[in-house]
């Protein structure tokens, strides 16, 4: 099929209604070729079986010329058959009994029309419509004939009249429903093979749009790593080196000891750059470095009071584990809360708490923030809160952030406690091992 749209295409004809047209005209030689093959047959020895045979002039010129213009108009008709299947089957019809009309009672001739006119109406009028169109037109073929041809084409009556009637309604019947049962399977598969386009195509770009999504989040958890370790390890840097340029006239050698912890802060920025930037490109070197986990947690405050800050830790509760996950989320969002307090409160108090209670973990930061310097969530530090807000939804948590009535600044991170399950296969919930909490601070 799609081979013969070529072809018709490259001859210029690339419309609907131009193959039809083509087909009209192909149906009308093979229409005229078939009929003048039977009037040969009638007239030749196996047409007297018929009632005819050699030497009988089964038409007149005027007749077989009638007879053609009626065959070949009903081809013509075809090129209607996508655009109004239903009246170009009855168009088809009505020549059809017209040759019933014209032709002797011994010449019974099914204008190929007919069939394809039949086909059309199943294939392209709407659904069952074609079936019943056909039915249709059967019947009243078998009536028109009765009508025009009377008992004289039927017979003389009675049972063979009545046999007569019948066989002619069955032909119909079969002709015209056959025709049009196969136009349905044809336009039902046609229609099931779209819907299957249209599911594959839907599916190509729900794909799409996953793995395209997919990319967003990567390329969110990238940015939110390596403003992480930048924002951490370079305010630690800038920290220091301030720190440093105070004391080279005052302390050279305190100003030395600045300077090295610069140097391997520097280093380990490094590092965790090249970690970062290693896991974005897929490389296999980067998969050997572990991340952080909250066994890392007492390194990140030590530094952090390496570089100037008074930080008092505590925990409360019995500590359970964690999953890689939210234990990187914990530390990265303590890491991101020093770096905070260290850039809008240097020399302010920092006081870290982790609570361990029946329900989840809470980490609270909290540091005093000088009259007049800009808040975290403004646009100087850019986007830490935001960043810290999406670790925490990653893993089921939530954090707020803001100012407490007394001028203090607080990060608050809740990690919710997930039911896990024991090496001897028995799942226990938050509250199998229930630990004390203290109340919460007053926001």
């Amino acid at each position: 099929m799609h081979a013969v749209r070529r072809s018709l295409a490259a001859l210029g004809v690339r419309t609907a209604t131009g193959r039809d047209a083509v087909l009209a005209g192909l149906v009308a030689v093979a229409s005229v070729a078939l009929f003048l093959g039977v009037e040969h047959l009638v007239a030749s020895e196996p047409g007297a079986a018929f009632g005819a045979g050699p030497g009988v002039e089964v038409l007149s010129t005027a007749e077989r010329v009638a007879v053609l213009t009626v065959v070949v108009a009903q081809s013509a008709c075809l090129v209607l058959r996508r655009r109004s299947s239903l009246a170009c089957l009855a168009l088809v019809v009505v020549g059809q009994v017209a040759l019933l009309a014209l032709l002797p009672s011994y010449v019974s001739f099914q204008a190929p029309a007919t069939l394809v006119a039949a086909y059309s109406a199943g294939a392209y009028a709407p659904r069952r419509r074609g079936l019943l169109a056909a039915a249709a037109v059967a019947a009243v073929q078998t009536l028109l004939v009765f009508a025009l041809g009377g008992a004289s084409t039927l017979g003389t009556g009675g049972p063979a009249y009545a046999a007569q009637l019948l066989g002619l309604l069955l032909n119909a019947l079969a002709t015209y429903l056959g025709a049009a049962l196969v136009g349905e399977y044809v336009a039902t598969r046609r229609s099931l093979l779209a819907e299957l386009r249209v599911r594959v195509q839907q599916a190509e770009r729900e794909r799409e749009a996953l793995a395209a999504r997919a990319v967003l989040e990567e390329r969110g958890r990238m940015a939110r790593e390596l403003h992480d370790v930048a924002a951490h390890h370079l305010s630690g840097i800038v920290v220091q080196a301030s720190a440093a340029e105070r004391l080279v006239d005052a302390d050279p050698q305190r100003a030395k000891e600045s300077m090295r912890r610069i140097r391997a802060q520097g280093r380990e920025t490094l590092d965790n750059l090249r970690l970062v930037v290693g896991l974005l490109r897929g490389s296999g070197a980067a998969e050997g470095n572990p991340q952080p986990t909250l066994d890392d947690v007492p390194a990140l405050l030590d530094d952090a009071r390496a570089a100037g800050a008074v930080v008092h830790d505590s925990t409360r509760g019995e500590p359970w584990d964690l999953s890689p996950a939210e234990q990187l989320t914990v530390y990265r969002v303590l890491q991101e809360a020093l770096s905070n307090a260290r850039r809008h409160g240097t020399g302010r108090a920092v006081e870290v708490r982790r609570e361990y209670g029946p329900t989840g973990l809470v980490l609270t930061v909290r540091n005093a923030v000088p009259p007049g310097a800009t808040a975290p969530e403004g646009p100087g530090p850019g986007h830490g809160v935001i960043g810290m807000s999406e670790r925490a939804a990653m893993v089921g948590g939530t954090l707020a952030a803001g100012l407490l009535p007394d001028g203090a600044w607080r990060v608050r991170l809740t990690v919710p406690r997930h039911a896990r399950v024991d090496h001897r296969g028995r799942t226990g919930d938050a509250t199998d091992a229930p630990a004390p909490t203290a109340p919460e601070e007053a926001s």
